[in-house]
This record gives C-alpha cells, structure tokens and sequence, in this order.
C-alpha cells in the first residue's frame, strides 16, 4: 500500500477511532460490495465518505457499453447523449409522474435509460451532446431484448468534463442534397430510399401483436400490467419480420404498424384477435400473403445485432394490375 493510501486510511482513523485492522477488513468488504468495480483507492474514498471526511477522489472506473450485458450491478459509465425526449407527464392513481428518456453513446455501442419523477427536474438542463457519469446503476433486458441502463435510490447522474466520441458520430450517414431513391434491390447501400414492385418470400415465426405500456412503452404482461404503472390500456405495437424479393435481390425486411396494417388490410385491434393462439407463418399463409406483388416503401438501416443491411417498411400498398398493365404497354410502345 503505497504512502497516499495509508495517509488517508490514518485520516480514518483518526475520525472515527477504529482500528487499522477494522478498516482494511471495512476496505475488502468494500470491493466485494460493488463486484470489482471499485479499486482499493475507490473503497477507501467511499469509507472515508460514509465517515465524514472529504479525502482525495479517486477516478471512477468506467465500462466501455459493449461490455455491458444484462443483470449487472454497480455499473458506471461515461457517455454522451445521442438523443434526448422531451419530459412526458402522467398519472398513476393520484400521484403525477415525469419520465425522461435517454440514448448514449461511446466508441462502442448506444443504450438507452429512462430517468424517472424527481431525478427528472435534477437533470432537466441536459441536453445533446452533453457527456454525463453515471455511477452504481445496473443494466435490464428492456423491450424487444435490448438492454437498458436503469437507475436505483444508490445511483448517481452527473455532468462530465470528459470528452467521448460516439459511434453514431464516426459511422454517421453522410450529408447529400436528397435521399438516394432506389427501385431495385440489386444494389443498394444504407440509408437508401427504396421503392420497389416485390413479394414477401418468407417470415420468421415472431408474435406480430405486441402490447406496450401508453406511458413509458415497455412490454405489459398478459393480464395488462406494466410493472412500473400497474394496470393499464395497452398500446398495440405491430411488427412482421421477414424476407423481401423484387425478382433482382432478396433483403431482410421488417414492417412496423401502419405497413403491417396495410399489408394485412386489418386495424390492429382485428389482427389482435385473429391471431390469438394462431402461428404466425399460418395466419399469413391463410391470408394468402406470400407470394403477393405489393408496391414497397422503405430504408435500408443495419440491423445493430447482426450488422446486415435490412430493409425498414414504411408504406405498402396492393398493385392494381390493370395499371400495371397498360404501364408496361406504354412502355413497349417507346
């Protein structure tokens, strides 16, 4: 132990009349405690803290986001805001609530973290691109499996001085006058607005109806609980994961409410009830979807697991023939 440590460890005692022993025992219990994220120096700040004193603070030990995975404790990260909401109220019984959502970013990864209620109004002067601490939170498999930093009564949000590049800043879609509309999936790239004549050709067995919470869109269980808000209305959240073919390419595609709407011709309350306790791959079968030529809409983004190009639907409508028809005519009689 080198001469700074043992300095502060006799401030220690000093203050509160226990032994070295006690306190190197009070050390080890410490780095125990917070899991090996926090370094002897750390302990010792923390015991010196709890007794009073303001001794020396150490440099927090921060995680990179890739290295976080879900049901970790005491996690402390450095990051900048990617993407901040604007604070949304709501009513649970009598009681008014504030929630305030959050994207970082590092060199490695984003993840999101929603601030709740009075933490809100402590960071409400934050804004993009600020970098904040965040010390002793812990990390959760949020909607859809992808992992959130989540804040607890033991947990700290401040702003850092500390200067951090993103991935979302070094990989960022390169500025151009206007969208590149494509209309083949031949060769396309990130970014691309396509606009296509193609078939779904496949799908992957996925739930199509997913319930969320109005309030702060987490996965309510099947009796309409969200386990922050307690019973409530849920929200109807739709997604159709599959494959596109234009007749020159075949893309990863996923179609998100309005698009799945439209594909099956049914509000989403009526695809609810149709596909109750109804496979996915059959219902659509029975509809008889596959196969089907529908004018497509969308952009192609990489899907952040797999780092694939996938196409993102937005509009879908049913060709109608006779116009497809006398368009190809035209196009023969030039």
């Amino acid at each position: 132990m080198d001469n700074k440590k043992t300095a502060k460890i006799e401030e220690i005692i000093k203050k509160t009349g226990l032994t070295k022993k006690d306190i190197l025992k009070q050390i080890e219990a410490k780095e125990k405690e917070f899991e090996g994220l926090v370094s002897e120096d750390g302990a010792i700040y923390i015991i010196g803290k709890e007794a009073g004193l303001d001794l020396a603070k150490p440099k927090v030990e921060s995680l990179k986001i890739n290295n976080i995975v879900p049901n970790m404790r005491q996690i402390n990260l450095i990051a900048k805001i990617i993407f901040i909401s604007p604070i949304r109220t709501f009513k649970k019984g009598d009681t008014d609530g504030k929630v305030l959502n959050l994207t970082l970013g590092d060199t490695t990864g984003t993840i999101t973290i929603s601030i709740w209620n009075e933490d809100v109004e402590k960071l409400k002067d934050l804004k993009a691109e600020d970098v904040i601490e965040i010390k002793n939170g812990y990390s959760k498999n949020g909607y859809l499996g992808k992992i959130e930093l989540v804040l607890t009564s033991r947990s700290e949000i401040e702003k850092s001085d500390e200067m951090i590049e993103t991935q979302e800043l070094t990989q960022q879609k390169p500025k151009t006058n206007k969208t590149n509309i494509v209309h083949s999936l031949k060769s396309i790239k990130e970014y691309d607005r396509v606009k296509i004549k193609g078939c779904l050709a496949s799908i992957y067995e996925k739930k199509i109806v997913h319930n969320l919470c109005p309030e702060c869109r987490k996965k309510t269980d099947d009796n309409d609980n969200c386990q922050i808000h307690g019973k409530v209305i849920p929200n109807k959240f739709l997604i159709i994961s599959g494959t596109i073919d234009d007749g020159q390419g075949r893309i990863n595609a996923v179609f998100f409410n309005d698009a799945v709407e439209s594909l099956l011709q049914k509000k989403a309350q009526e695809i609810d009830i149709d596909t109750k306790n109804t496979q996915t791959r059959k219902y659509l079968s029975d509809k008889q979807i596959f196969g089907k030529d529908f004018e497509i809409e969308g952009t192609i983004k990489k899907n952040r697991l797999t780092g694939s190009e996938e196409l993102h639907i937005t509009v879908v409508n049913e060709l109608n023939i006779g116009t497809e028809i006398k368009n190809n005519i035209k196009e023969l009689e030039v």
